[in-house]
């Protein structure tokens, strides 16, 4: 799939212009397909990969869509597919209403696939960069059994699991984040502009500073030499870091690991891990794929290196002849709990039951940790910060107090 900067004449008489994912890496082929959804190609480039990659990865020109609405489209067309409307008809009636541009340009190339004469489910695969594997395959399963509806209805609930999982852990830390944030954004301001021009005028006066005074003196003197040139180096660090663990194993591994050493960290990031893996394999299974094949799915879907390390080991005993849970638990993959939930699925048949059940569970956990982080945390946050300006604050009144002290003899 290829990247492409078009200009189209509709049929209302307007130049359309855009950037578009193609399912082709030829300009004639993408000009002829962009044809077939209405209008006249005028202009049809491919774009070099390097742009390509730098496009996707700020979403310029061709937008984001988001897990929301993907759900909320599978739900209308389950729907309707449900209600008797065919596929075709139940995408121009929600076509209407979409407003995200790209899902939307997405929706009327599979239109005109399904008009060409091709599945909804063959028109899907084609455009595996916004549709998620798991929801592709879903909806190939639902055409073959007859069971298109329920399986759109399983891509939503899907999606917007998912969706808890992922917002959840983003929530988690955004809190802190932003009370920590706050503080260091205090602290700056302070020790850069406040404290200078205070001790400058005590300095002025003449007045003898005592020692607390003296420290903040000191430590404002570091700011206003090394802040900049020590921030520098943090981003220049944070960017290092991070195409680091992009391209390097060994880099990507250690964060990894330290993220899941780290106190508070840690629980919220296992228990992330495990509410996606198990709606993962559930969702799959459940899909009609093997246990291998989604433990393979899985461990792709992984971002924390450990666990895919982990998950990996696991497949290995797997392909040797040990059951789910007996790999999970040898490599350490899961929590003891849910290693024992998918023990009992094993043993009565319902193993896409119980990782279902398994994700629920931790997501309702995820989201109980989220709230206690907030209300755990901004106390503590607070009282760091009352501790520290009242330090600030008392350094900056003694030499005052001397003064008054001075005049009153």
């Amino acid at each position: 799939m290829a990247l492409f900067r078009f200009k189209l004449l509709t049929e209302a008489g307007k130049v359309q212009t855009g950037l578009v994912d193609l399912p082709f890496d030829d300009p004639v082929a993408a000009m002829r397909y962009l044809e077939k959804s209405g209008g006249i190609a005028l202009d049809v480039q491919i774009l070099p990969e390097l742009v390509s990659k730098g496009v996707r990865f700020f979403k310029i020109g061709i937008g984001s869509v988001s897990r929301l609405d993907l759900a909320e489209f599978f739900n209308n067309m389950a729907m309707l597919v449900g209600a008797g409307v065919p596929v075709l008809s139940s995408l121009e009636e929600i076509l209407d209403d979409i407003k995200v541009p790209r899902l939307r340009n997405t929706i009327q190339f599979i239109c005109t696939d399904i008009e060409n004469g091709q599945t909804f489910s063959e028109s899907v695969e084609k455009h595996d960069r916004l549709f998620p594997f798991v929801v592709r395959h879903m909806i190939a399963i639902g055409e073959e059994t007859g069971n298109l509806e329920g399986m759109l209805k399983k891509a939503a609930d899907h999606l917007l699991h998912i969706h808890e999982i992922v917002s959840g852990t983003k929530r988690a830390f955004m809190y802190p984040l932003f009370l920590l944030t706050v503080v260091f954004m205090a602290v700056v301001f302070w020790f850069w502009y406040v404290v200078p021009q205070l001790v400058g005028l005590f300095l002025d006066m003449g007045i003898d500073l005592p020692a607390p005074t003296r420290i903040l003196l000191a430590l404002s003197d570091w700011f206003q030499e090394w802040f900049l040139v020590v921030m520098a180096g943090m981003v220049f660090s944070v960017v290092l870091l991070g195409v680091l663990r992009k391209y390097v194993t060994r880099v990507r591994y250690g964060v990894s690991y330290l993220a899941l050493h780290t106190p508070i960290l840690n629980t919220i990031l296992k228990t992330s891990i495990v509410a996606r893996a198990t709606e993962y394999m559930g969702i799959m299974i459940g899909a009609g794929l093997g246990v291998l094949r989604s433990l393979e799915l899985v461990t792709n879907a992984t971002g924390n290196e450990v666990f895919k390390q982990r998950l990996a080991g696991v497949q290995s005993s797997i392909r040797a002849g040990s059951t789910l849970s007996v790999s999970l638990r040898r490599h350490q993959a899961l929590d003891p709990f849910a290693i024992r939930m998918i023990a009992v699925g094993e043993m009565t048949g319902k193993l896409d039951d119980q990782t279902a059940y398994v994700a629920k569970i931790y997501r309702e956990k995820l989201d109980g940790l989220v709230q206690v982080l907030s209300k755990t945390l901004e106390p503590i946050i607070m009282t760091f910060l009352g501790v520290m300006f009242a330090v600030i604050i008392a350094g900056l009144l003694l030499p005052v107090y001397d003064l008054i002290s001075q005049i009153g003899m």
